[in-house]
């Protein structure tokens, strides 16, 4: 049996993009704050390219009371109708995140949840793996303000979560770590678990949320001061 495995989402987990994600749907859609959150609070629209299609295609449609019953973009787009539907907008959100087209770079300034430091005190005990939704440009770029390579990571071109091929993909048939720790702050990530649980019955699985109360750096500073075993029954919620 081999090492155990902290897989971390990146996005709201180790890096605070809540600033960079709201700004830039605020800025495609007019949407207001409470608006944003009547979408998150739904577990979806984890993306915000998806959230931006989303707001849009809703508001056009003159703000209709579905959201609770759509969790997924799809479900929302065939409330609202193909008529108010935007289409992709991942190039303009992109855009926007990335300084294109006279923005600014939002990637710069966006605060870090944990510290190099202990990423890299980490790796003595565990192995860390990344899991998330960003391209392979956007998380070159959390590795670069991280100031820490991930041994092997899921990007959105490989898969997305809540597919379980998102998370299993990075343990290789015939590996067996004692743990698979996933470490995120959405519905998704909870549900990613959930799926990979089937997908690979032959591994242990385990899920941390960490939110605004319950950062990912007091579980980290948890493995490093107490084990990892006993910060999972502490922190782990699934």
């Amino acid at each position: 049996m081999s090492r155990a495995v902290i897989v971390f989402d990146i996005d709201g987990t180790l890096i605070d993009t809540r600033g960079s994600f709201s700004w830039i749907v605020k800025d495609l859609t007019g949407a207001s704050d409470a608006e944003l959150e009547l979408f998150r609070n739904t577990g979806g629209f984890n993306d915000d390219w998806e959230l931006a299609r989303g707001l849009t295609a809703w508001i056009a449609s003159g703000r209709p009371k579905i959201v609770e019953r759509c969790d997924t973009l799809a479900d929302l787009l065939l409330w609202c109708g193909a008529d108010n539907d935007p289409g992709d907008l991942t190039a303009a959100c992109s855009a926007r995140y990335r300084g294109e087209d006279g923005h600014p770079p939002l990637w710069k300034d966006e605060p870090l949840f944990v510290r190099s430091d202990q990423l890299e005190s980490l790796t003595e005990v565990v192995d860390v793996y990344a899991c998330s939704g960003r391209s392979h440009w956007e998380f070159a770029r959390a590795e670069e303000r991280l100031g820490f390579t991930f041994a092997r990571a899921t990007v959105a071109e490989h898969a997305r979560k809540p597919e379980p091929a998102a998370l299993v993909r990075l343990i290789d048939e015939g590996e067996q770590p004692a743990l698979v720790v996933l470490v995120g702050d959405t519905h998704a990530d909870r549900l990613t678990i959930k799926y990979a649980r089937k997908r690979r019955a032959d591994l242990r699985f385990a899920f941390v949320h960490v939110d605004a109360a319950v950062g990912a750096a007091a579980f980290v500073a948890a493995v490093l001061s107490d084990g990892l075993a006993a910060a999972v029954a502490t922190f782990a919620d699934a």
